[in-house]
């Protein structure tokens, strides 16, 4: 009896001390679990900051590659000019070499690197420049790059003062030329008053422009009409212009749960902020208006939604000839019509020369503009708003994308030309004065020769994302 006794006790001290093992044992695997789990995180967190730091740098070089892109651009635009000025009546070989829209594809082409397409179609020297680039480069994650035109839309900014398109300045040394009265009789009074750009004109002409978009949506879409028959676009543009506009007094401030912004359009989207827009009318405004820092208009680049705010009283038909005319590429562009052609029909046609140009086009294409006095009142409503008609593109929309693992890094940027004010002549010196010899001058060199400045660019806008 007292063996079993002292038996029982020598197991109940034998299974207190194995419970106690395994209890700390159990406590170890967790918190060595524990331990591990947290270094684990750490580790993933360290290379996910690592990631984006990596993304964050390769978007920056990105953006430098876009910026010597547009460089390239400029500086080849300004060469291929100065030999077309100094070629004289052999000018047009000189721009059929180069032609504008090959010069363009130094921007406006979207690029991706490194380069993962088919490259066997490309010559052999070319194949292994970029297989020596692939093997060599090291570089981790992918790049995409593109750039855009920037005045393609309409800115919905146009009419606040600051964002009007100023006239272009006189170039250094020019006088104006005086245009001679056809009347000589005629009394001063009777010269027409110059137009300049008016705030409240700018918004009765935006609120115009509005109308004229839903009318032709509305002759399109019977089912869009139908939809919005009871739409005021009176009320439509206040609260566009009261958005935006903080010395605009809105009778509809009150009419909108969200607190009006009071400050110029950051992007277009913010359009959704307004009461009287939903997702239909906003599909219908934000292919023709953009909210950017221009209000300039390229109709080498504009598309046929913001052709139809610009020229709303183009039939189809004469937006499609628009289209076809200006986009006409190779030996047919530009050519003369031959006396057995309709000069309606002729094969002349590419890409606008200048302003003017687009205006005569109208004048002759478009028969809401078959007279002088409709092109001029045309020019002069462009005029009130602020809004100014280019041919080449000076403002772009750099959009890049730099992905890294599972990190992506977004920059969008603005980028602006600023145009070369000097005038490229030399100062003149007194033909009676003794030149001093320089010895670090060359004396083969000519020192009439005016020097040749470089285009600036301007980042007027950017934002990481």
């Amino acid at each position: 009896m007292i063996f079993c006794q002292r038996l029982i006790k020598k197991l109940d001290r034998r299974g207190v001390a194995l419970f106690i093992v395994l209890t700390s044992m159990a406590t170890l695997a967790i918190f060595l679990g524990e331990i591990t789990y947290t270094a684990q995180i750490n580790q993933k967190l360290a290379y996910d900051r690592l990631d984006q730091v990596k993304a964050t740098a390769l978007a920056k070089s990105g953006f430098r590659l876009a910026l010597l892109r547009i460089r390239a651009y400029t500086e080849l635009k300004k060469t291929v000019s100065s030999m077309a000025k100094s070629a004289g009546a052999n000018a047009s070989a000189v721009n059929s070499v180069v032609p504008k829209d090959m010069l363009e594809k130094i921007w406006n082409e979207p690029i991706t690197v490194p380069f993962t397409g088919d490259i066997s179609s490309l010559p052999t020297a070319a194949q292994d420049a970029l297989t020596k680039f692939r093997k060599d480069s090291g570089m981790e994650g992918m790049l995409y790059l593109s750039i855009l035109s920037q005045s393609t839309k309409f800115n919905l900014n146009s009419y606040l003062p600051g964002f009007a398109s100023q006239p272009t300045p006189a170039k250094p040394g020019s006088s104006p030329t005086p245009t001679p009265s056809p009347n000589p009789s005629a009394s001063p009074n009777a010269t027409s008053t110059p137009v300049a750009f008016d705030p409240a004109e700018a918004r009765n002409l935006l609120t115009q422009q509005i109308s004229e978009t839903f009318q032709r949506k509305f002759d399109e879409d019977e089912k869009f009409r139908d939809q919005y028959r009871n739409l005021k676009i009176s009320d439509l543009a206040d609260d566009i212009i009261a958005w935006n506009d903080i010395s605009y007094d809105s009778t509809r401030s009150q009419s909108s749960n969200i607190p009006l912004k009071k400050a110029p359009f950051y992007d277009i989207s913010e359009l959704h902020f307004l009461p009287t827009i939903d997702d239909q009318v906003y599909d219908l405004l934000a292919p023709a208006y953009s909210t950017t820092v221009d209000s300039s208009i390229n109709v080498n680049k504009i598309q046929e939604p913001a052709l139809i705010a610009l020229v709303p009283t183009m039939t189809v038909e004469e937006r499609k000839k628009f289209f076809e005319d200006r986009d006409k590429t190779g030996d047919t562009a530009g050519a003369s019509p031959t006396p057995s052609q309709d000069p309606n029909s002729s094969t002349e046609g590419g890409p606008f020369k200048d302003p003017n140009d687009f205006f005569e086009y109208l004048k002759k294409k478009v028969a809401a503009f078959n007279t002088t006095s409709k092109i001029q009142d045309f020019k002069d409503n462009l005029t009130k708003r602020g809004i100014t008609i280019i041919v080449e593109e000076s403002q772009f929309l750099v959009h890049i994308e730099a992905t890294v693992q599972q990190t992506k890094r977004t920059i969008e940027a603005i980028v602006g030309m600023v145009p070369d004010t000097s005038s490229g002549s030399t100062t003149p010196t007194n033909p009676n004065a003794t030149p001093t010899p320089n010895p670090n001058s060359n004396p083969n060199s000519n020192p009439t020769t005016p020097t040749t400045k470089r285009s600036s660019l301007k980042v007027i806008q950017m934002r990481f994302l």
